[in-house]
């Protein structure tokens, strides 16, 4: 076996091919009374294997199943596992340490270590999945490995093909006595422990590491051992002078009389687990003698690729494995149903229709090579020469006087009678419709499905019930009457059809039949009618209502050809997918739409079954027969299935789990080693590939699988053998699988395999831990860092509420000072004028102080209304009213203005605050330019720089001397009414400044410089 090199041996999927099955199971049937045969008569069916399907050469020298289930091939061109579906080959290239790819024996010893004998004389144990060479001195023996076998003490024992016996550790050698024979050697390993060796017609057996003769009591004058083998009830089975009896205990116990295979020697042979004994010869094939019936013989004339038999091999399911000559590899399998043929082979056409009369005699209509009767174990056949105008026979009935009814196809229907020739009915002379289902009525009355529609015939009177009677497309095919007298027809593509007291109904897709492709009918015992459909599967018509169960509720194949009840509570489906079982509780549950899975077993070419395509469309497709047998129609024959002595395979699969591969290279192989399987960190694509060890039908083998860790629930695999993940986290996993066999037998327990896939180094605790500590002082920074941020916006936000508060506050001594007091102003101008009304010149002067009064108060509130607008908050409308309020002042003051503006201003914007102080001290200087300067003209300019903005306010008047005022006094600075004090506490108020430059000779200049920054404060 190979090392783990990617590549070391290839599986290659086989494809088996049927060999003569027909003709075993013919024979096995062959002589027999059609209901004499016992049901458990063996019958078998072969499969054969070679090259094409895989197989590294044809040569089966040596077959054994270990203890996993496996089954070991020792060929000449190399050891062979196979599992039902796949061969992996080891040669000595793919192998290291195989000493030879020519294997010519093969043992399990108590260890669960394979041995393996080679052509060479070589010897190689495979363990834990490796080879390695036996040490054996050059001598040992006479050439090629012949067997090896474990006595009682565990010790190994080689033969060569000269009957030698060489025990390999320990150095011994044995020469058992040889008898008159050449060339004849046999050695056979019972289950006490002994060894018994046939050399050349003599027996002798290895007990306790002595080698003793037998005699077997009788004169040994000529006496010649042919074969042995042992027997499952203890002690050996012997073929002696033609003889066949078992040996044990120092005696015979059993005689089974002459051996069928007279004076041939015979090589190999084997009890099987039902008691079976199986001979292989080298010239005359293989012989089968089951505990009661004839022999079965097999050779090339009958199922048999060759008539030498090399090897075989009975599996734990009971399941014959055959080395064939170099033919390849054979496995013979109990049939579950019967196939009788009739010598002709139905002249290779179909079977159509088969019916049981009162006689006890199948009748059996094929596709164009006429009509068969098996009775009493004889084939007869009627035909054209019988009266039967056409071949093609699609129904068959029985009338009330027992004579049979025969439909065909485009000849009409006929009638059988005492003489036997087949001849037309009274009045149906003429009919040349296709006859494609027949039912004898209760009361006599036969009923034709035609391809016209409904027949019915009596005393030579009949009437059609077709499309003349509103019958849409009445092709009738199936045909049933109800216990009220209703006969109920199916037609391919007029859906169901029914005629109850001379009323005809029909029920079509468009009424809620599934299927309007009806071909067979079945009423239980509750008047519940089932529908075979061609595509839609089994439909129950009940309550006026229709339930399906077809492909989409589980059922294995849609076109259902005839429904028929066992016995035993099940109906039995015929179908294009074998035979189909069922138990009437679980076919109800799904039809009530109860939520649980549909359980069908299927009979296929695993079972015996010649096709898997049954006949349908026809009546009768399948008859059941009073010893409870029931027979259908196939495509390929007759076949026949009792189901009183239906076996289930009771032995569920070994499971194992072959490789683990790693993005597409193997990594390790489990059922080999059972320690973890490490995995590298990263993204990987993992696979398992698994097998089921079942040989019965490894088709039908079954996997579920699930990924502890990942998978909640086990996932329906099907019978992929393999199930792929590709990526997953790093951790400690356990991967579990598990199959059941053909008959849904799930191993309880399954294969696992435990594995790790490591982590990166930040995908590990300690990284994670760190990454955590970081994160969480990430986290502190951050939440530090939002406080500290919180806190700042609540301090902005007390500022931004304590400068509304002092703008309320300014807003309101505004209001009180200007507003108040000029209204107080007005009030008391008011008073005045109401008192001097007798003067009207006093009135009028006082008329005239409250009009200039109000209109001092309209302006200031202007100048309050347009601080507190948020509209103005701005640079350019700052400009805006500071430029026009400057005209309106110094016009009435007779005072040229001149304004240099830019023409774009920056959108900077300038609070309320700002803008109301910078508006006093430009207010305050113009009036000082028109009240104490005496100007004639005043000049004003706005200035933008990248960091603030400065506005110059420049007369013509007189100036002053500032070096005066400063080292004036404050009270002489507030004499000299020029307010300049209360321009520089303004400006620093908003963050800005205020210089004046003034000449004694003349002029002045203000500049209020703010900063860009302060029209944000």
């Amino acid at each position: 076996m190979h090392t783990g090199q990617s590549g070391a041996h290839k599986p290659s999927r086989i494809r088996p091919s049927i060999a003569a099955w027909q003709v075993g199971i013919w024979l096995a049937a062959a002589g027999t009374q059609m209901h004499g045969a016992s049901p458990g008569d063996p019958t078998y069916f072969f499969e054969l294997w070679g090259t094409d399907e895989g197989l590294p050469q044809s040569s089966v020298a040596a077959l054994i199943q270990t203890s996993d289930g496996y089954l070991w091939l020792g060929t000449y061109g190399g050891l062979v596992r196979f599992d039902g579906v796949r061969f992996v080959v080891f040669d000595a290239g793919n192998s290291p340490g195989l000493a030879s790819s020519r294997v010519t024996a093969l043992c399990e010893d108590d260890q669960r270590r394979l041995w393996i004998g080679h052509e060479n004389g070589k010897v190689t144990i495979r363990e834990a999945g490796r080879f390695h060479l036996v040490p054996l001195p050059e001598s040992w023996g006479t050439g090629k490995v012949l067997a090896i076998c474990t006595d009682g003490q565990g010790r190994v024992w080689l033969v060569d093909e000269e009957g030698m016996l060489f025990e390999p550790f320990q150095q011994q050698r044995q020469t058992p006595p040889s008898g008159p024979g050449r060339g004849l050697v046999s050695v056979v390993q019972t289950d006490d422990g002994r060894i018994w060796i046939a050399r050349n017609g003599q027996v002798s057996v290895l007990e306790n590491g002595r080698l003793n003769p037998i005699s077997f009591g009788e004169s040994q004058e000529g006496a010649f051992v042919q074969g042995i083998c042992a027997s499952r009830q203890g002690g050996l089975w012997v073929s002696w002078n033609g003889q066949l009896r078992r040996w044990a205990g120092g005696r015979w116990v059993e005689d089974r009389g002459l051996a069928p295979w007279d004076g041939t020697g015979v090589p190999v042979m084997l009890e099987m687990q039902d008691g079976t004994l199986v001979a292989g010869t080298t010239e005359r094939g293989l012989y089968l003698l089951p505990r009661s019936g004839p022999p079965l013989h097999f050779t090339r004339t009958n199922g048999l690729p060759q008539d030498w038999i090399r090897s075989v091999c009975e599996d734990h399911e009971g399941n014959l494995w055959i080395g064939v000559g170099s033919a390849g590899l054979m496995v013979a399998r109990a049939s579950r149903v019967w196939v009788p043929m009739p010598p002709d082979r139905w002249q290779g056409r179909a079977v159509l229709t088969v019916f049981h009369d009162r006689d006890n005699a199948l009748w059996v209509g094929t596709e164009g090579a006429g009509l068969y009767c098996w009775q009493d174990g004889q084939w007869s056949r009627f035909g054209n020469e019988s009266g039967l105008a056409n071949s093609f026979i699609w129904s068959i009935a029985e009338d009330e006087s027992g004579r049979l009814w025969v439909g065909t196809w485009g000849g009409g229907v006929f009638v059988r009678d005492q003489d036997g020739h087949f001849r037309p009915p009274v009045g149906l002379e003429q009919m040349s419709s296709p006859v494609l289902a027949m039912l004898r009525g209760r009361d006599g009355t036969m009923w034709l499905g035609t391809g016209d529609g409904l027949m019915r015939y009596r005393e030579g009177q009949f009437q059609l019930y077709g499309r003349q009677q509103g019958l849409q497309s009445p092709d009738v095919r199936a045909l049933w009457e109800g216990p009220d007298g209703t006969i109920w027809f199916g037609m391919s593509g007029g859906g169901l059809g029914c005629l109850r007291a001379e009323t005809l109904r029909q029920w079509l897709r468009k009424d809620g039949l599934p299927s309007d492709y009806v071909q067979a009918l079945w009423m239980d015992e509750h008047e519940t009618l089932w529908l075979g459909t061609a595509g839609e599967g089994l439909v129950r018509f009940q309550h006026g209502r229709f339930a399906v169960v077809g492909p989409a509720q589980g059922l294995p194949n849609g076109v259902i050809g005839h429904i028929a009840p066992d016995h035993v509570g099940s109906l039995w489906l015929s179908s294009y997918g074998g035979l189909l079982r069922i138990t009437r509780t679980n076919l109800e549950a799904v039809a009530n739409g109860a939520g649980v899975p549909l359980q069908a077993t299927v009979y296929g070419r695993a079972e015996g079954m010649p096709t898997l395509e049954c006949s349908g469309g026809l009546q009768p497709a399948g008859c059941r027969t009073p010893d409870g047998r029931l027979w259908f129609a196939t495509s390929k024959g007759l076949v026949g299935v009792d189901p009183a002595v239906i076996k289930t395979n009771s032995q569920p699969p070994p499971v194992v789990i072959e490789e683990v591969r790693l993005n597409g290279r193997l990594l390790a192989e489990p059922g080999v080693r059972r320690e973890p399987v490490r995995i590298p960190p990263g993204r990987h694509r993992l696979e398992f590939r698994f097998s089921g060890l079942s040989f019965t039908a490894p088709e039908k083998v079954r996997f579920r699988f699930r990924l502890v860790g990942v998978d909640r629930d086990w996932t329906e695999g099907g019978r992929e053998r393999s199930a792929v993940y590709q990526y997953l986290p790093p951790g400690d996993y356990q991967f579990q699988v598990t199959a059941c066999n053909n008959d849904g037998l799930w191993n309880p327990i399954g294969a696992s395999v435990a594995f790790s896939i490591a982590p990166w180094f930040w995908q590990t605790w300690w990284f994670r831990f760190a990454a955590g500590l970081a994160g969480a002082g990430v986290v502190a920074a951050s939440v530090a860092a939002l406080a500290r941020a919180r806190l700042r916006r609540k301090l902005k936000r007390l500022e931004r509420q304590q400068a509304l508060e002092r703008e309320r506050a300014r807003i309101a001594k505004d209001m009180h000072d200007e507003l108040g007091a000029g209204l107080t102003r007005i009030s008391l101008l008011s008073q005045t004028a109401r008192s001097e009304l007798d003067d009207p010149e006093a009135v009028t002067v006082a008329l005239d102080r409250i009009y200039h009064t109000a209109r001092e108060l309209t302006r200031a509130l202007d100048e309050i209304v347009w601080a507190v607008n948020p509209k103005h908050d701005t640079l350019d409308s700052l400009a805006t009213y500071l430029g026009r309020f400057a005209q309106e002042f110094l016009a009435t003051a007779r005072v040229r203005c001149r304004l240099d503006v830019p023409v774009q201003l920056p959108p900077w914007p300038v609070t309320a605050e700002v803008r109301h102080n910078l508006f006093l001290a430009f207010k305050e200087a113009l009036n000082n330019a028109v009240k104490h300067a005496q100007a004639t003209e005043v000049r004003i300019a706005l200035q933008t720089d990248t960091n603030a903005f400065t506005l110059c306010i420049e007369d013509d008047g007189r100036g002053f001397n500032p070096s005066v005022l400063k080292g004036a006094s404050s009270e002489a600075r507030n004499r000299t009414g020029h307010g300049l004090q209360n321009m520089h506490q303004r400006m620093a108020d908003v963050g800005g400044q205020c210089q004046i430059q003034s000449r004694a000779a003349g002029g002045t200049s203000v500049l209020f410089i703010v900063p860009r920054g302060a029209t944000h404060a």
